[in-house]
């Protein structure tokens, strides 16, 4: 009888490789992303830019329509609950028709996905309108223009988590994360997560908005 193979012998595959654009640095991003949709369970995420990370975020909303019962529960948060999140991607196309992507169609479809097709500048008001404030935000869309452009009109309408994608060049901070901590307001929670191999797009900034008390 031959042994079992091995699986931690070697790398596993990359995944959604239809989806995947080499220099834009989410190989590792996007998995972790969805688990930070798996853990944090939020009702409206917002996505600037589509890309290889939009299948994980939205693979993650529907792992999250099956809850384990593993002894861990809170009876506070299953009272009434109900399940209707919703994934917002703005994109403005910039990198071909998102129908003729390879492997959009599925994601095109998705009861829990709403596409705006367009600048995400002007958007902020309608989006508020229509889905109320995002408790998950991932931004990765341009330069230091596009990053002062979203603080000032978008911040106001996240209310937990803003990720943002490459804000260290070279292991140093660079313009995206100073316009970032330049326009936050709040007093936020951030964090750096810096990819040591990367010369470009190889960091997340992570800003958690304090949510203000009843007293407040």
């Amino acid at each position: 009888m031959s042994e079992p193979l091995d699986p931690f012998l070697k790398p596993k595959p990359l995944e959604y490789p239809e989806h995947f654009r080499p220099g834009m640095g989410t190989e590792a991003t996007a998995p972790f992303l969805r688990s930070m949709v798996e853990m944090l369970r939020p009702e409206r995420i917002l996505e600037v830019g589509a890309g290889y990370t939009t299948p994980f975020l939205l693979e993650g909303l529907v792992n999250n329509e099956q809850v384990y019962n593993d002894g861990n529960l809170s009876e506070d948060y299953l009272k009434n609950y109900s399940y209707d999140p919703k994934l917002v991607v703005i994109d403005d196309m910039s990198l071909a028709d998102l129908a003729k992507r390879p492997g959009m169609e599925f994601i095109l479809k998705s009861k829990y996905v709403d596409f705006v097709i367009g600048d995400f500048r002007g958007q902020a008001e309608s989006l508020i309108s229509k889905y109320g404030k995002f408790d998950f935000v991932w931004f990765d869309c341009g330069g230091p223009e596009e990053y002062q452009a979203f603080l000032e009109e978008y911040w106001k309408i996240c209310s937990s988590y803003v990720f943002f994608h490459f804000t260290y060049t070279d292991g140093s901070p660079n313009s995206n994360l100073e316009i970032i901590l330049s326009r936050i307001s709040g007093d936020p929670f951030i964090i750096d997560i810096i990819e040591p191999h990367k010369r470009r797009q190889g960091s997340i900034t992570i800003v958690k908005k304090k949510v203000l008390s009843k007293i407040e």
